[in-house]
């Protein structure tokens, strides 16, 4: 089996339990994940042994975490020859908002430009409404938002609003990506 590597960037963390419910499945399949906190890192640490790659960010006033833009451009040739996996949380899938599903694709492929990182596998997840976590504008900004955009508008608690099957599904993509030879010999859970 593999050994992935997940690094993942959250504000109020609903990226956090993403990261941790797919390396659940991932280990459940029996590959050996590591998870590193992308804002934790104090130096740019060294990629190899890892067989494959996951980074997940959140989005955020409509950018990711600049810490995983940085990573990724840092590391950019390794994570390019090795199977690898991005997700994007973004509310905007979340609700019944009719441009959600392109809003979403727009913050996945700016951050692919940002990095210049073409992963194999990269998919935008619904996350959270966490109001009881805001402080008193970003909380009424957020109602304002999620009024227009169909989504929960009680304040009084956090709501998640992620698919959890795709999730696990999503998981499921990364191992099978991880254990299949590649063309750049890695991938084949050495």
């Amino acid at each position: 089996m593999a050994n992935i590597l997940m690094v993942y960037g959250t504000a109020y963390g609903q990226t956090e339990k993403i990261v941790r419910r797919m390396a659940d499945r991932l280990t459940t399949d029996g590959h050996r994940v590591t998870i590193w906190k992308g804002d934790e890192l104090s130096v740019q640490p060294g990629l190899a042994g890892f067989d494959a790659f996951l980074v997940a960010g959140s989005v955020l006033f409509g950018r990711h975490q600049r810490y995983l833009v940085d990573f990724v451009r840092h590391n950019l040739s390794r994570l390019n020859a090795a199977p690898g996996a991005f997700v994007s949380v973004c509310g905007a899938l979340a609700g019944n908002w009719a441009r959600g599903r392109e809003e979403a694709e727009k913050y996945l492929e700016k951050f692919q430009d940002e990095t210049g990182w073409r992963p194999q596998l990269a998919r935008s997840l619904a996350g959270g409404v966490p109001y009881t976590q805001y402080g008193l504008v970003t909380r009424w900004m957020m109602k304002l938002i999620s009024r227009a955009t169909g989504r929960p508008t009680d304040t009084s608690k956090d709501w998640d609003l992620t698919d959890w099957g795709a999730v696990d599904e999503y998981a499921m993509e990364l191992g099978a990506i991880a254990r299949a030879p590649t063309a750049h010999g890695v991938g084949a859970g050495r």
